[in-house]
């Protein structure tokens, strides 16, 4: 027999109303209020402790719809039933964190997220996405990593009823189910990133356009993205490679860490000597990959040094945006900011950054990229 609170709980998700109603509170205290009285309204009871602040939602049942469209997904979880897509309330925020990343952080944070909780299994995810709730993915940033994929994220994302989503985590794990699964491979694994791509696209607030900055190892990914999207024009970023390394020096990231990433992706061995040496082979895997796909249709590349003006004069009529002078003024407005930080303005450090390559940094680019960048530089000139 179920408590008050899960017949409260089964009371609001089949309530589009009254998600909305307790979703926009941001404040606990209101929230609980607001609870509360709802609750009583269902002749329920809850008990005082009932909506005290939790971490997350305890775990629910899985189910075959999917939610209202205010919901998006955070994540893909694994279960004693398969692979299940977590789901959480956004409302009609909009999506304007440098990172997708920050946006589930942010919604999670919200009373209702700790409260209620919505999943689906993978195979209801992909069987049931409705075809009318998406707004249409006009474009795809392939990247070399800090080459300025943020700041064209950023950019796209000035648009008037656009949605730009950057480095979206549910697509990462689509696309790493799509590559580990046997059942998910071929058209099943295009499948789910189509579906993927639907659920994160909700046009919530009347958005007429989707663009998606993928992680720098999607590249690797290219002919499994390719195959699930062959419609849509795509970009791949690339800058200097002393000015990455150097910046990945400062800080790694993530797909710089072989374990981080699907094994076996980078074919790469643990007896490098250095750091140095492991991030240019990663990067001279990044620069292969793209040189291939370049070779199809749709692709173009796109050189960092060539940005901010690049946006308006290559990619924008690369994926088919006609920009009006405001249009353009709010592109203009918005690469003047540094895209990680949006309140800081946007400066140059290419120089800086070369003047502080060291040796070993130097001498990796030497063996590793140069030649792959020269062939990439060269590809974007065309």
């Amino acid at each position: 027999m179920r408590n008050a609170l899960q017949a409260f709980q089964a009371a609001v998700m089949a309530a589009p109303e009254l998600q909305r109603q307790l979703g926009a509170c941001e404040r606990h205290e209101i929230f609980c209020a607001r609870a509360m009285a709802a609750a009583g309204s269902l002749g329920l009871t809850l008990a005082p402790d009932a909506l005290a602040p939790r971490a997350r939602a305890a775990p629910v049942e899985p189910s075959s719809a999917w939610p209202p469209r205010e919901w998006l997904p955070v994540r893909i979880i694994e279960s004693d039933v398969g692979p299940l897509v977590d789901w959480a309330y956004f409302g009609d925020d909009a999506l304007e964190d440098s990172f997708f990343g920050d946006s589930i952080q942010r919604a999670l944070s919200r009373p209702f997220n700790r409260v209620f909780r919505h999943v689906t299994g993978l195979d209801d995810f992909i069987d049931n996405a409705p075809t009318d709730e998406a707004a249409p993915l006009r474009g795809l940033v392939y990247h070399m990593s800090r080459c300025g994929s943020t700041l064209v994220a950023q950019m796209l994302g000035a648009l008037p009823a656009t949605l730009s989503l950057s480095e979206p985590g549910p697509f990462d794990a689509a696309v790493r189910l799509a590559m580990a699964g046997n059942d998910l491979r071929g058209a099943r694994g295009a499948a789910l990133l189509r579906a993927m791509v639907a659920a994160l696209a909700r046009a919530r607030n009347g958005e007429g356009q989707c663009f998606i900055k993928l992680d720098s190892w999607h590249i690797l990914a290219f002919p499994l993205i390719q195959a699930a999207l062959p419609q849509v024009p795509w970009v791949y970023l690339f800058r200097d490679p002393v000015e990455v390394l150097v910046s990945q020096m400062r800080m790694r990231g993530y797909q710089t860490v072989p374990s981080l990433v699907p094994p076996g992706l980078y074919g790469i061995g643990d007896d490098l000597p250095g750091p140095e040496e492991l991030c240019a082979r990663i990067f001279a895997k990044h620069h292969e990959a793209a040189i291939r796909a370049l070779a199809g249709s749709l692709g173009m590349a796109i050189d960092y040094a060539d940005l901010p003006d690049a946006l308006v004069d290559r990619i924008a009529p690369h994926f088919g945006l006609s920009l009006t002078q405001v249009e353009k003024a709010a592109v203009a407005d918005a690469s003047r900011r540094d895209a990680k930080a949006p309140e800081c303005l946007f400066a140059r450090d290419g120089e800086r950054k070369k003047s502080l390559a060291s040796d070993a940094v130097l001498a990796a680019v030497r063996r590793h990229v140069s030649e792959l960048h020269a062939e990439i530089r060269d590809a974007a000139r065309r």
